[in-house]
C-alpha cells in the first residue's frame, strides 16, 4: 500500500537516503498512458533499490487559474488516489494547489520541491509536460536544469491506442459523445459513476420499470444523454453486479428539466433508497427519445429489455 504524504508537511531530510524516482502529473482518469509512465517509474525505482514517488495535485491547476471555465473531472480525488495506489507506487505526494503554488517559477519548482524536498535521483515526464508559472517549464528546461545535480530526466512519448492519442482530453470528448467503447479503450476500464439513490417522481415504477435514481454531479463528466447497458453494484449487497438498463438525461417524454441517471436493475427486487451505488457503463443502446405517449415509451422499454436480456444472457 502506498504511503500518502502532503507536500507541505514533508521534512527536507525525509527522502534524503531513499534514492527517490519520481513522476509528476494530475493523472485525471489514470488512463493507460498515465499507468504506463507510473509503472516505468516504479520499475526504475526497483532497479535502483530506491523508492517510487507519484507527485500529484489535489485539484487541477486550470480550475484555480480559470475558475470561470471549470474543467470537469473524469474521476474523483479519492478514486484517483485509489487507482494510483493499486499500481504499487511507494509514495503518493499531494501538492495543494493555490495561487502561491502556481506562481512558482520552473526554477523554484525544480529546486525547492524536486531537489530540496523530494531529493529525486531520476524523474519521468511525458514529452508534452509543462510546469511552473504560466507553464514556462518544459522537458528541455528540465534536462538543462538537472544536469548539475546529476538527475536523470526520462521523457516518455505519449501513448497511442490504434493510432489515437491516449489523453484525458480525448476521453472527455468521448464522454460527451456517449462512446463507451472509446472511453474504455483509452481508460483501460469501463467508465463508472457513483452516487446515492434518491427518490424520483416514481414514473418508472408506474410504468412497470422501477429505477434507482442518482443525481448528476456538475463537477464530473458523465456519458452523453442516452440509454445504456451496464451493471450496478449496491453498497451492502456484497460484490454482486446487477445487470441494468441505464438512462442518462431529462426524460423528455415527461418534460423534465433536471438531468439525472436512472438505472433499471434486472433480476432485483428491493428498496435501495439512500444507498450508495456504483454504475458501470458497458454499451450504448440508443439515444434518449421523446415519445408521443406512455404506451409508446413502454413498448420501447420492452424492446430495450429484450435486447438487454440477450446481452446479459438472462
Amino acid at each position: 500500500m502506498s504511503k500518502l504524504l502532503n507536500l507541505e508537511k514533508i521534512d527536507k531530510n525525509y527522502f534524503k537516503f531513499e534514492t527517490p524516482v519520481a513522476v509528476i502529473g494530475f493523472f485525471d482518469g489514470v488512463h493507460l498512458g498515465h499507468k504506463e509512465i507510473i509503472n516505468a517509474c516504479i520499475k526504475k525505482a526497483k532497479i535502483l533499490n530506491g523508492k517510487s514517488i507519484v507527485l500529484t495535485f489535489n485539484k487541477p491547476p486550470v480550475n484555480v487559474i480559470k475558475s470561470k471555465t471549470y474543467k470537469k473531472l473524469i474521476i474523483s480525488y479519492e478514486e484517483r488516489i485509489k487507482i494510483i495506489d493499486s499500481l504499487g507506487v511507494d509514495y503518493i505526494v499531494i501538492a495543494d494547489i493555490n495561487i502561491n503554488f502556481l506562481k512558482l517559477t520552473p526554477e523554484r519548482f525544480c529546486k525547492d520541491i524536486l531537489i530540496n524536498k523530494l531529493c529525486i535521483k531520476e524523474i519521468f515526464v511525458g514529452d508534452e509536460f509543462r510546469f511552473g508559472f504560466r507553464a514556462a517549464g518544459d522537458v528541455f528546461f528540465m534536462n538543462n536544469f538537472f544536469k548539475p545535480y546529476h538527475v536523470k530526466v526520462n521523457v516518455m512519448p505519449l501513448l497511442k491506442v490504434e493510432d489515437e492519442l491516449v489523453s484525458s482530453t480525448n476521453i472527455r470528448k468521448y464522454y460527451s459523445e456517449g462512446r463507451i467503447k472509446k472511453i474504455t479503450d483509452l481508460l483501460g476500464r469501463n467508465p463508472q459513476v457513483e452516487g446515492i439513490v434518491t427518490k424520483g417522481a416514481g414514473r418508472g415504477k408506474q410504468l412497470g420499470f422501477p429505477t434507482a435514481n442518482i443525481d448528476i454531479c456538475e463537477f464530473f463528466v458523465t456519458p452523453a444523454d442516452g440509454v445504456y447497458l451496464g451493471t450496478v453494484l449496491i453498497n451492502g449487497e456484497g460484490d454482486k453486479m446487477f445487470p441494468a438498463i441505464i438512462n442518462v438525461g431529462k426524460n423528455p417524454t415527461f418534460g423534465e428539466s433536471k438531468k439525472r441517471i436512472e438505472a433499471f436493475l434486472l433480476n432485483f427486487k428491493g428498496n435501495i433508497y439512500n444507498k450508495k451505488i456504483k454504475i458501470t457503463f458497458l454499451e450504448k443502446l440508443r439515444d434518449e427519445m421523446k415519445f408521443a405517449s406512455k404506451d409508446n415509451l413502454i413498448n420501447r422499454i420492452k424492446l430495450d429489455l429484450n435486447y438487454a436480456k440477450k446481452y446479459f444472457n438472462i
